[in-house]
């Protein structure tokens, strides 16, 4: 009972009311900017992008390729006739070399060569106009003996008429003389003069027969030979025009042997001139480059075969050319434009980079042919060094930090 007692006075002291916990203001602050500057660190993360690249070298090319051009033969080059940065057209004469040999005389075998030729050439021409004149003569000859032998004819024919006129009336008065030898008014010996004047008539006809044949086959000849005539002519010129052709052809392979023209295979630029008026050259000897005409420049990068996994077409390049700083001139934005399916091995091609490995050639196209520097516009050129970064992909810090739970996602 006086626990109880106790207890209920106890209850009668009890204060009323209820109980407040009193914090201090600063608490409020510190939860207020933590959860800001988590929300900060969110957005941050979340908006905030960084670039996975792949760093590769490569040379500037222009988009048809360089042109080397090489002598054809060995020589001494005697004219150049282009310049560097002149524009030439397909055809156009370059270079002209030139090789020489001499005889024991002195003389040049090359001059003495064409100067035989050149006498063949002047004994065939009199040949073929000696050729000409006696076709004319001959054509001449035939036409005057067939104009004697149809005149011939011709009085053959009227001898004939006249003679088978007389042989006519002869056979006539020999009937008549027949008629009256069996009447008994003439003498045997007149019918006998008259058969054998009938008979020498008829002969006279045969004979005439005989010579009119005899004519008409020279008539004949003539006519056949007037028709083989021009045909002989003809071939007997093509037998000299082939010899004159061989000699010709002589002349142009000793020409060559001793002089030659190279000439542009391509209309474009020229560039990297190398050889030297006076100099010795060999089919080894490059000339110099030709830059194809509408060809810009585009770079040229060669990909590790590491790399290649995850370059695409139309991936961003940021260039760095070594002639002019990035520090200084800024980066160069380009894209990539062809991947090739093959690889370029270390022995397969002289390249301006050296590799000691496969790579991939990467071609990326340019924005501009030329780089802004000191206000100036700097034209870019063929074989220029670069440095590239091909952007292969672009990603949040956030999509970065949570890549381990996207990657255990697709494991699941």
């Amino acid at each position: 009972m006086l626990f109880r007692r106790q207890v209920l006075e106890a209850k009668k002291q009890t204060l009323t009311g209820r109980v407040v916990l009193i914090q201090p203001l600063s608490l409020y602050g510190i939860s207020a900017a933590l959860f800001a500057l988590f929300v900060l660190i969110l957005f941050y993360l979340s908006q905030f992008e960084f670039a996975r690249k792949e760093t590769v070298k490569g040379y500037l090319a222009p988009q048809k390729g360089v042109i080397t051009l090489y002598f054809a033969r060995s020589g001494v080059l005697n004219q150049l006739w282009v310049e560097e940065g002149l524009e030439i057209t397909e055809g156009q004469p370059i270079a002209r070399i030139q090789n020489s040999q001499g005889l024991t005389n002195g003389k040049e075998r090359t001059t003495a060569l064409l100067q035989e030729i050149d006498t063949q050439l002047k004994i065939l021409e009199k040949k073929r106009t000696l050729s000409d004149a006696l076709f004319n003569k001959q054509t001449l000859t035939l036409q005057h003996q067939l104009e004697r032998l149809n005149q011939s004819l011709s009085a053959i024919n009227k001898a004939k008429q006249t003679n088978t006129i007389r042989l006519d009336l002869q056979a006539q008065l020999y009937e008549k003389r027949q008629t009256l030898s069996q009447d008994g008014y003439i003498s045997a010996t007149a019918l006998i003069e008259a058969k054998e004047a009938l008979l020498e008539y008829q002969e006279a006809n045969l004979t005439i027969d005989k010579e009119v044949s005899s004519l008409q086959v020279e008539i004949a000849q003539i006519q056949t030979q007037q028709q083989l005539l021009p045909e002989q002519h003809n071939l007997k010129l093509l037998e000299i025009q082939q010899q004159i052709s061989l000699l010709q052809a002589q002349k142009v392979e000793i020409n060559s042997e001793y002089e030659f023209t190279q000439k542009a295979p391509k209309q474009g630029t020229v560039t990297a001139i190398q050889a030297k008026v006076g100099s010795q050259v060999s089919p080894s000897t490059p000339i110099l480059s030709i830059i194809p005409t509408n060809s810009p420049l585009e770079l040229e990068l060669l990909l590790p075969t590491r790399s290649a996994g995850f370059v695409q077409q139309g991936d961003t390049v940021n260039i760095r050319f070594d002639a002019f700083p990035y520090q200084k001139f800024g980066l160069m934005t380009g894209a990539i434009t062809s991947i090739d399916k093959a690889l370029i091995l270390p022995s397969d091609k002289a390249l301006p980079i050296q590799t000691e490995q496969a790579m991939y050639r990467v071609t990326a196209s340019l924005p501009n042919q030329f780089m802004n520097a000191y206000g100036e516009e700097f034209p870019l050129k063929t074989g220029m060094l670069a440095e590239a970064d091909i952007i292969l992909e672009t990603r949040t810090l956030l999509e970065w930090l949570l890549d381990p739970v996207y990657a255990i996602q697709g494991k699941l």
